[in-house]
């Protein structure tokens, strides 16, 4: 088992991403806890996998302090961090209002900040790895999702400083751009995506497993030597842009 007794926490860990790296942390050995706005839901989880689990809203930063107190108050230390919580809108720059600017801000963006800040004060005696789950958008944009995009791209170069902050404590931090995945979500937005398959190189829609076993990797001391990096799992569609051979 590659995260035998660790303790990690997986934050909207009760759908698509965020729930296959908890049921593969899981697996691996780790004691994981399950976060989610809504304890129920969080509870399900947990129970499901041997896991423990708390309820939090991440974009109120008295509800992180909760999260956290949570989790020191039941096991006394921290040696894993998921980031996954994101929400997206459908607006341009022109279109964004300042509300949405800081609501999607403040969980995508600000909660990531403060979740790390948080994980890093748990594990500075110990080490740790911390992940953090971004998109492509982040790196070139995306029409018609402002914030969103502008959010990942923050993301990633969070990512970066935190692991050149945090690696004196022996924490490594990095970043999984997780491509087109076949999520309920995603298959909801945008049907079957088979439009996509020619922008993709391995020709086929990722799965959420296949993200989640990029993060057991990086959370394992197989990893060791690995930090400040941003792994792509797309199936080469961000680095390939255009040059995908059309059939």
């Amino acid at each position: 088992m590659l995260l035998k007794d660790k303790i990690a926490l997986v934050t909207g860990s009760t759908n698509n991403i965020g729930l296959e790296i908890a049921r593969a942390f899981a697996r691996e050995g780790a004691r994981v806890v399950v976060h989610s706005r809504h304890a129920d839901e969080a509870g399900k989880i947990a129970a499901e996998i041997g896991g423990d689990s708390c309820a939090a809203d991440l974009s109120r930063a008295e509800e992180i302090d909760k999260l956290f107190k949570h989790v020191e108050a039941k096991h006394r230390r921290l040696d894993l961090l998921v980031n996954t919580v994101a929400h997206s809108t459908k607006n341009g720059i022109l279109e964004v209002s300042l509300e949405e600017w800081q609501q999607i801000l403040a969980l995508n963006l600000t909660a990531y900040f403060l979740c790390i800040q948080r994980a890093a004060r748990m594990m500075q005696k110990s080490g740790g790895a911390i992940i953090n789950i971004s998109a492509a958008s982040g790196e070139r944009g995306s029409p018609g999702t402002a914030v969103y995009s502008i959010s990942k791209g923050a993301i990633n170069a969070l990512t970066r400083q935190a692991a050149v902050d945090l690696a004196p404590h022996n924490i490594r931090v990095n970043g999984i751009i997780a491509g087109i995945i076949g999520t309920p979500l995603g298959r909801r937005d945008m049907g079957n995506r088979k439009t996509e398959y020619d922008t993709i190189p391995l020709r086929r829609i990722g799965q959420p497993e296949e993200v989640a076993e990029a993060a057991v990797f990086l959370a394992s001391e197989k990893a060791a030597y690995i930090t400040n990096a941003i792994l792509p799992v797309d199936g080469g569609r961000m680095n390939s842009m255009g040059s995908a051979t059309r059939s």
